[in-house]
């Protein structure tokens, strides 16, 4: 799990095992510890009309995680990545009350593009949202809840047994 409420950097890439191999060789070098456990990785996960993107996370206990996704072809995020080529998607901060969270946002005049809450047809307890890149700066936040990960390279909901 992340140590602290910013849990991750999403990144877009065009090939999930290139940017596996290329940002391994720099976690070697930046950040060895973020090697010690295995990759969190799904080949088809997601939500709504991007279901089916392949996706890898560095698990970093001690900090700040790294999480790619190569979008499905035809997906909203595949065309966003045909257009703007490999970047930052979004930076994501953890809490336990995600819809309280996204309404306190709201109330501070933070945009939202959708009050929706997403989840994963597999991790139905991980719900996460959004706050607009135009709030932040050019950057999607993603508030989500608490995750850590086990041995089994899989995420769970923080505090879990371990596996």
């Amino acid at each position: 799990m992340a140590s602290g409420p910013f849990a991750h950097v999403c990144l877009l890439v065009n090939d999930l095992d290139s940017a596996i191999a290329n940002w391994t060789k720099i976690l070697q070098v930046l950040d060895p510890q973020q090697l010690e456990r295995p990759i969190v990785r799904y080949e088809s996960f997601g939500g709504g009309e991007d279901a089916g993107l392949r996706w890898a996370c560095f698990v970093a206990d001690h900090g700040t995680e790294i999480q790619l996704m190569q979008p499905a072809p035809g997906t909203p995020l595949f065309e966003r990545l045909q257009q703007r080529g490999e970047h930052v998607h979004h930076l994501c901060f953890t809490t336990a009350d995600v819809p309280g969270a996204l309404d306190e946002l709201e109330a501070k005049g933070i945009k939202l593009p959708t009050k929706q809450l997403f989840y994963d047809e597999e991790e139905k307890w991980q719900k996460w949202g959004w706050a607009s890149a135009r709030s932040a700066h050019g950057v999607l936040i993603e508030i989500a809840s608490p995750y850590e990960t086990h041995d089994d390279g899989r995420w769970y909901p923080a505090g879990s047994a371990k596996t």
